[in-house]
């Protein structure tokens, strides 16, 4: 039984299933969310019903799934073969995923802002979609991860307007200021992506907007269903890298056929329905698809989510981001 965030995982199960007849898969698009609550209440319950975790998780993940050992980390021979280590720690990362800065490429030639500090100017305020991060632990994680690396917020502002910022009180770097101002300047909850990129890359719309928006949902770019551009070069970073998961879920009743799914879905076949425009791989030999950056450029252009930090400060960080919103 496999417990994923994805739609997808429907379509790797029947190509599993092809590969091994003798094996009966059933895998669950739970969502984020109910993956990881399932997983919790299980455990706690004794309850041992699922075998794979194949989510994100998140903070949640290594603050409160990884330390009660709910889910163990296993590396197939195979996979490791082309998988760089640091992508098996805390767990055997299967994909990963890429938010960005972007603009309407339909109003704009090019991306109306260098810097991210621009985005808590007047001419911005009401301007920024992204999904509601006080309702989106994830969303709220990426803000989290830019408050995160204060010394390199704190080198944007300074490239910007040439002097130190001025911290409030209640703002005890760079990092949480940047926060209070782009919470304070507005931006406009969505409550998912889907509605994310309709608000500010419609084609024939008239009004510049900008939003944070997953690099891979340029495929819909491509076929004109969307216009927009992500904000290359950026300063200090273009977005945020999440991680996608795979592990054996604690007493697992089906140790065997969980360890063959996590060998299976880290293969070339079976991460097969992921392998789309924007979407990335820790296997060393993916080659990305015609357009897309490759895997090295895009990982020095974006920071990894800082799971760790986003879960010690998840509480205070929605309080704070809800204090200051339109202020």
């Amino acid at each position: 039984m496999v417990y994923a965030n994805s739609s997808k995982v429907e379509k790797a199960a029947e190509a599993f299933m092809e590969l091994y007849p003798e094996i009966n898969v059933q895998a669950y698009d739970l969502g984020g969310d109910d993956v990881l609550m399932k997983t919790l209440e299980e455990q706690k319950a004794g309850a041992f019903t699922g075998d794979v975790w194949f989510s994100s998780g998140g903070a949640d993940l290594v603050g409160q799934v990884l330390p009660k050992n709910y889910v163990w980390r296993f590396v197939p021979d195979s996979t490791a073969a082309y998988t760089p280590e640091q992508y098996t720690q805390p767990l055997l990362m299967s994909r990963f995923g890429t938010s960005v800065f972007a603009y309407n490429s339909e109003l704009n030639d090019t991306c109306p802002i260098t810097n991210i500090w621009e985005l808590t100017q007047p001419e911005w305020k009401g301007k920024f979609f992204i999904e509601d991060p006080l309702n989106d632990a994830s969303t709220l994680s990426k803000l989290i991860t830019f408050a995160f690396h204060a010394d390199e917020v704190k080198q944007a502002y300074v490239d910007l307007y040439g002097s130190e910022p001025v911290l409030d009180a209640d703002t005890p770097d760079a990092g949480w200021l940047w926060l209070k101002r782009f919470a304070q300047n507005g931006p406009i909850p969505q409550p998912g992506g889907d509605e994310v990129d309709s608000a500010f890359a419609t084609p024939g719309m008239t009004e510049s907007y900008m939003a944070l928006t997953s690099y891979s949902n340029i495929a819909d770019v491509q076929e004109g269903i969307l216009a927009f551009e992500p904000c290359w070069g950026i300063q200090p970073k273009l977005g945020v890298q999440s991680q996608s998961y795979v592990g054996i879920i604690n007493q697992a009743p089906h140790p065997n056929a969980a360890k063959l799914w996590v060998k299976f879905v880290t293969s070339p076949d079976g991460r097969d329905p992921w392998a789309k425009f924007g979407t990335y791989f820790p296997d060393s030999t993916y080659e990305v698809p015609e357009g897309q950056k490759p895997l090295d450029e895009m990982f020095e252009m974006t920071w990894f989510i800082a799971e760790q930090y986003a879960y010690d400060h998840m509480l205070e960080a929605r309080d704070f981001y809800l204090l200051n919103l339109g202020k």
